[in-house]
């Protein structure tokens, strides 16, 4: 979890038994001198591995100079002393290797972690790396235990700490700045690439842990990471969990680069786990051939439904709607609309309210799931509908829907033709969609 110092159980544990935490800030670029008293060079990077839940650091990077070409590298047990100004070494210059670490199962902390994005699985965002925090075990023992996401490590790195605590202890003693340290425990941070060569961060999130989040959560790490991390990400995605994800993001433009990103087929999957009006939406964001091969490409009865939602105008009730919805027939008692409802419900993705049509589809009233369970089993559904319901005629435009739902204050607006037949539901969710999306067009020039 995301937590200060003050609260962590790491503080308790240095006030019991004299352990002391070392942020990476204060050790890099220090000066690195050997058994002998010479002058090495000054520290550059920390290579830890990760086959334990806190890293251990097992190597240091030493670089000589800024024209030379190669770095040393040393065993982090080879180092004598690292707390005071400089870095004393137990051994000779002669003793280190001149190259980096690249051992498997180990990353350099400074070329793989600092200043890149990573995905707190804890608090299920995008953060920046902008500092590491290590606890010292013993002489020589340095674990890896807290990345540093704050303004605080940015301002550690930079050198202006002093200066800027010391001016807000005079102007602002009380700031939340000067006690709040953002870090996050190691094991919340998942995973991370343990190519120490890459020039970026490889985000590989674990599919398992994705899956346990809030689509609306994932749709946030999405949205906050970049092009390539993003893609990735979201290739890892099951299909369920890609379409829910897909539907919970707000940016038309970055739906369709999500999509544009996997192969025809897996997009097609992941159309059909998509509720029929979320899938007509984002195919009506892609060029035309592309949307016809996708449509060729999925299941027939879920490309029909959207085919059918594609026809109508995207500013009118119908490109609203989702044909998603239970209607059931208005002669049924409550005891058979039960039985129905349960054949059908794992098929609806929201169900607010039930319609009740007549013999030719057409909308007679509606009822609430309350007073379908209140009712007798034997009751007719006509006898507890309530009549002549608020609905919207599939051209009527936003505008009038956004009215009505408001002014009724309902979940959702039935849609029927010039028969009056029912052809689809609106709901609140979507109401607030379309009026997001429409605000992204305006925003991107669309």
């Amino acid at each position: 979890m995301t937590e200060s110092m003050a609260g962590n159980g790491a503080d308790r544990l240095v006030a019991q038994e004299g352990h002391v935490f070392v942020f990476f800030s204060t050790l890099l670029n220090k000066p690195v001198f050997d058994a002998a008293g010479v002058f090495v060079g000054r520290l550059s990077d920390l290579a830890v591995s990760l086959a334990a839940v806190f890293p251990p650091v097992v190597d240091f990077v030493v670089q000589r100079g800024r024209w030379e070409q190669f770095p040393l590298t040393g065993r982090w047990s080879d180092v004598a002393d690292f707390e005071g100004p400089v870095i004393r070494l137990g051994v000779d210059i002669r003793g280190l290797t001149p190259s980096k670490p690249y051992t498997s199962g180990e990353i350099l902390v400074r070329e793989v972690l600092l200043d890149k994005q990573i995905v707190d699985m804890s608090g299920a965002k995008v953060v920046r790396v902008n500092d590491l925090h290590f606890l010292k075990l013993g002489r020589s023992d340095l674990r890896l235990v807290h990345v540093d996401v704050g303004t605080r490590g940015l301002v550690r790195r930079m050198g202006w700490e002093q200066a800027i605590d010391g001016l807000l202890r005079r102007i602002a003693p009380r700031a939340r700045y000067l006690s709040a340290e953002r870090l996050i425990r190691w094991q919340y941070v998942q995973p991370l690439s343990l190519d120490a060569k890459a020039q970026t961060i490889r985000l590989s999130v674990l599919q398992r842990q994705l899956g346990e989040l809030h689509p609306a959560d994932i749709a946030e790490i999405l949205t906050d990471l970049d092009t390539h991390d993003r893609a990735r990400v979201f290739r890892s995605l099951d299909p369920e969990t890609a379409a829910d994800a897909l539907a919970e993001v707000d940016d038309p433009r970055i739906q369709t680069q999500l999509l544009e990103t996997v192969s025809q087929d897996d997009a097609a999957d992941i159309l059909e786990e998509m509720p029929p009006d979320e899938a007509a939406d984002l195919l009506s964001e892609l060029p035309h051939e592309t949307s016809t091969a996708l449509l060729h490409k999925m299941e027939v009865e879920e490309a029909q439904d959207v085919r059918e939602l594609l026809t109508y105008p995207p500013d009118t009730a119908g490109g609203m709607m989702t044909t998603e919805l239970v209607a059931l027939p208005a002669d049924l008692t409550v005891g058979e609309a039960f039985a129905q409802l349960r054949e059908v419900a794992p098929d609806v993705e929201n169900i607010y309210y039930v319609f009740v049509v007549d013999a030719g589809g057409r909308l007679v009233g509606v009822l609430t799931l309350r007073s379908l369970i209140l009712a007798q089993p034997e009751v007719r559904l006509r006898d507890i509908t309530i009549e002549n319901p608020a609905r919207v005629h599939h051209t009527d435009s936003h505008d009038t829907v956004a009215e009505i739902v408001e002014k009724y204050d309902l979940l959702a607006l039935p849609v029927v033709d010039d028969n009056e037949t029912l052809i689809g539901m609106i709901t609140v969710d979507d109401v607030l969609s379309h009026i997001a999306n429409q605000a992204w067009k305006r925003k991107l020039g669309r």
